[in-house]
This record gives C-alpha cells, sequence and structure tokens, in this order.
C-alpha cells in the first residue's frame, strides 16, 4: 500500500501534537523537482508562529530533531 504525501503529513502532525506543537499549515513551495514544503507551527516556547523547510523525504530526520529539542 502507497502512504500518500497527506498521510505522512498528517502522521507527522500527529507526532508533533504529542510534543505540544501544533502545526497550523503546511505550504508546497518551489517547482515540481524540488519538493520541498514549508511548516509552520506554535510550540510552547515561543509566542509567534515560527516556520521550517523540509524536503517530504526528510521528515522522519525532522520529527527526530523535534523530539530531541522538545523531549
Amino acid at each position: 500500500m502507497e502512504i500518500n504525501i497527506n498521510q505522512e503529513f498528517q502522521a507527522f502532525k500527529d507526532e508533533l501534537k504529542k510534543l505540544n506543537i501544533e502545526v497550523l499549515k503546511i505550504v508546497k513551495v518551489g517547482n515540481g523537482s524540488m519538493d520541498f514544503h514549508e511548516v509552520f507551527y506554535k510550540s510552547p516556547r515561543y509566542e509567534e508562529v515560527k516556520s521550517v523547510y523540509v524536503e517530504r523525504q526528510q521528515l522522519d530526520d525532522l520529527l527526530a530533531k523535534f523530539r530531541e529539542a522538545y523531549a
């Protein structure tokens, strides 16, 4: 069974929610050959909304960094 990008990002958002990080929106940026997304999020550490750029295939790495920083 193939997992599509929406399912991948939903799983990513669910995992961040466990760290009290709320994903507000995810926006695709760049052209078709560059599969980058900007993730806008709000965490308990900051008043303002933050964002980070991620390639689809790097979601697990980004999640690991969030877990390390917020665990």
